[in-house]
């Protein structure tokens, strides 16, 4: 398929998501939130940290890193930037409340959650200790995901993506998960990923067997992401998946020029991506670097088989697991800041555990994060109703 009609076939798709939910419309907008939000949210003093820049419920999950021990922690972090602590706070909470019909609460009881999440975040900040959650640590909705991925393999994964024919594996178009490539795009690619096998020790590693555009998330959907099958380590079921996402730059670091926030410089936004998410992330995941196919930068990553996301449908029904799995991500945010501590012009452990400790930026200033949260979260589904209401 042309890339015409890919990116064409992926708007139609992203549009369909984010008319299926206040929540998804949310997830699928950053630059229209920082656009409306992120004067305001300036107004609240706060030291300046690393932040993931797109930071709501579901952009935690589980993933490998490079000791081959599963986590759950933050993921996706192409808006990744610098900036004062509050905005991914805000962020997060604003999500939550937006979210109250996934997670099967009232707006009042959402806004209690992010209460919650936002307590359990300042709490954690003041302990000026990074900690982690992978099995021995995880409890309840979260600790039942990384038991439940226990069990998976690398076959199950193949099984899933790929299909053999005529005794050769390649990539499945059945699933709505890939787009077929023109000969001249893919092309591109493989060749791509020849010129970065070359520098590594075992290059035969990274032959490319087929090639797709992957169709995943929701933000960036619409842009070039690749899914590329590998030899991997050979065998029935030794290939590899890896995924390749361009990175054209960041809705966050956007605003926060235009609002006189200077953002230090690196390679690409690739570069950007893979160096912060190195930095806040409890373990480097498998294989994480950046790579250049033509003139456009993408983040390189493997897939895995024990790589899934907790979804805010799944934390409905039981209210002791929700609220141990929204405390739980307030503690992640906190950490992620903490273990980034002092890197490249970010707050010191001791700046982080004094602020944590001023409570002038929950519930003194003229508008609180929670509730410059609740105004952002009615706005968001007012928009969402209105252009819901004009499709219809």
């Amino acid at each position: 398929m042309k890339r015409k009609d890919i990116a064409a076939a992926l708007a139609e798709i992203k549009a369909r998501k984010m008319r299926g939910s206040a929540f998804a419309h949310y997830r699928g907008t950053a630059d229209l939130f920082y656009g409306r939000w992120l004067k305001p949210v300036l107004g609240v003093k706060a030291p300046a940290v690393w932040l993931n820049g797109d930071m709501h419920l579901e952009n935690f999950g589980t993933y490998r890193g490079d000791n081959r021990l599963t986590y759950f922690d933050i993921g996706d972090f192409d808006d990744a930037a610098r900036g004062p602590a509050v905005i991914d706070l805000l962020r997060f909470l604003t999500g939550l409340i937006v979210a109250a019909p996934e997670l099967g609460v009232t707006t009042a009881e959402a806004r209690a959650l992010a209460a919650l999440g936002l307590e359990r975040y300042r709490a954690a900040l003041a302990n000026g200790k990074a900690r982690w959650l992978e099995r021995r640590t995880a409890r309840g909705a979260i600790g039942d995901l990384l038991a439940d991925l226990e069990g998976r393999s690398q076959a199950d994964l193949l099984a899933k993506r790929t299909v053999v024919k005529n005794g050769k594996r390649r990539l499945r178009f059945d699933t709505g998960k890939a787009i077929r490539l023109e000969k001249a795009e893919a092309a591109a690619v493989t060749a791509a990923l020849a010129r970065f096998a070359h520098r590594r020790a075992h290059p035969e590693f990274f032959d490319v067997l087929d090639v797709a555009q992957r169709v995943a998330g929701l933000g960036a959907l619409g842009r070039p992401r690749y899914v590329a099958l590998i030899r991997g380590n050979g065998g029935k079921d030794g290939q590899a998946l890896i995924d390749l996402k361009s990175q054209p730059g960041s809705a966050l670091v956007k605003a926060l020029s235009k609002a006189g926030h200077r953002q230090p410089t690196f390679a690409n936004h690739a570069a950007r991506v893979v160096e912060i998410e190195y930095h806040l992330q409890a373990a480097a995941p498998a294989f994480l670097t950046d790579i250049a196919i033509g003139k456009t930068a993408f983040t390189f990553r493997e897939l895995q088989p024990d790589q899934d996301k907790l979804e805010a449908t799944q934390l409905a029904g039981d209210a002791a697991r929700r609220e141990e799995a929204i405390g739980a991500m307030g503690d992640v945010i906190a950490w992620a800041q903490l273990r980034a501590s002092g890197w490249r012009g970010g707050a010191t452990i001791d700046d982080l555990m004094r602020w944590s400790r001023a409570k002038s930026w929950q519930r003194d200033s003229a508008r609180p994060l929670l509730t410059l949260a609740a105004e952002a979260a009615k706005a968001t589904r007012k928009n969402w109703d209105k252009l819901s209401s004009a499709k219809n």
